[in-house]
């Protein structure tokens, strides 16, 4: 099993649609992305939440299961669904949004075959001055890009505050570290960033004005999405995949010691760490992982209902022919047997 990293691919979220139909319409591009023998998977780096996420890797189940798993670690979420596109890879890890607008547009031949970490770890962290998110009208907001999770997260709570997004001052203010630095400084009054940082924030100077867990539960963060030709021509190797995806989640669920230290060696800190400890009881007790790796339809209306809402979808689509569970289905039977 290996984790290596891609360089940048040059495309946007949202902009992608029609780079997603070129590479992939009607099975063209470069097909699936690998041999017989390895499924490559596209992932975002991970933190306080590695603990989940890697564990079938650190474990070795994915080589149990028959399966040589690589992942390509990109460094932007703009490169993920080109990644896919392309046949970089077999399949992702990530909101299914992308996958709803190329399928208003033609489609991108991929499927929703199961998820990893269905809810999201996120908060508003903002400047101590601010009690509430309904105190951020008019004030600036750090994002990372206009169609990056963490907007889309900020967007979607400040909304439920009352707060119409076109109010604020989008600033570009990096990833995850660089987002919550900037509210300590004072560059920006407020953003979304990972649970990571709430421990810490009090010290900081800053408040956390609520978790996303709590605000906006049915928002989908990863999905597993897999390119159909890859499915076809793989199929044992994407059951294998998330029969050891399937595997590692409950080992997480099971182990909390094990799977904090994962998460600790991410963020290059000790196992009791308060970064750590606290994102992975959020994880827990919000119940963020399903640990059957299974596929919820009613998240991923709703983010259909958030796309149409946003402009981004100009129609409903037809959200069931996205999903294809009969992988997972067959990797719980796998499992029992």
């Amino acid at each position: 099993m290996k984790l290596r990293a891609v360089p940048r691919l040059a495309a946007v979220f949202a902009i992608s649609a029609a780079t997603m139909l070129s590479g992939c319409s009607a099975g063209s591009g470069k097909g699936s992305a690998s041999n017989g023998t390895t499924w490559k998977v596209g992932v975002m780096p991970c933190t306080s939440d590695c603990g989940f996420l890697r564990m079938a890797q650190a474990k070795g189940f994915y080589k149990e299961q028959g399966v040589n798993v690589e992942f390509v670690e990109l460094k932007s979420a703009e490169q993920v669904y080109p990644a896919l596109a392309s046949g970089e890879v077999d399949a992702i890890e990530q909101s299914p949004g992308g996958l709803y607008i190329a399928a208003q547009q033609g489609g991108l031949n991929a499927k929703v075959i199961g998820s990893s970490m269905e809810g999201n770890p996120f908060a508003i962290f903002a400047n101590k001055k601010y009690d509430s998110i309904s105190d951020l009208k008019g004030k600036s907001v750090g994002i990372s890009s206009p169609t990056g999770l963490p907007a889309l997260v900020a967007k979607l709570m400040l909304k439920d505050a009352g707060v119409d997004w076109t109010s604020v001052q989008k600033v570009n203010a990096g990833g995850n570290p660089d987002r919550y630095r900037a509210v300590v400084a004072g560059t920006v009054d407020a953003t979304a960033d990972a649970t990571d940082y709430v421990p810490r924030a009090e010290k900081d100077g800053v408040n956390v004005l609520g978790l996303s867990a709590d605000i906006i539960p049915d928002y989908p963060r990863y999905m597993i999405i897999a390119r159909e030709d890859s499915l076809k021509k793989k199929d044992d190797l994407a059951t294998g995949y998330l029969a050891g995806l399937i595997e590692g989640l409950r080992y997480a669920y099971d182990h909390p010691d094990e799977a904090r230290k994962i998460s600790a060696e991410a963020l290059k800190v000790s196992p009791d760490d308060p970064m750590v400890t606290f994102t992975h009881d959020v994880i827990v007790e919000k119940k963020l992982v399903d640990p059957d790796a299974g596929i919820d339809m009613k998240k991923l209306e709703y983010l259909e209902k958030v796309l149409q809402e946003s402009g981004d979808l100009k129609k409903s689509i037809d959200v069931k022919s996205l999903v294809d569970d009969s992988y997972q289905q067959a990797a719980l039977k796998r499992l029992e047997d």
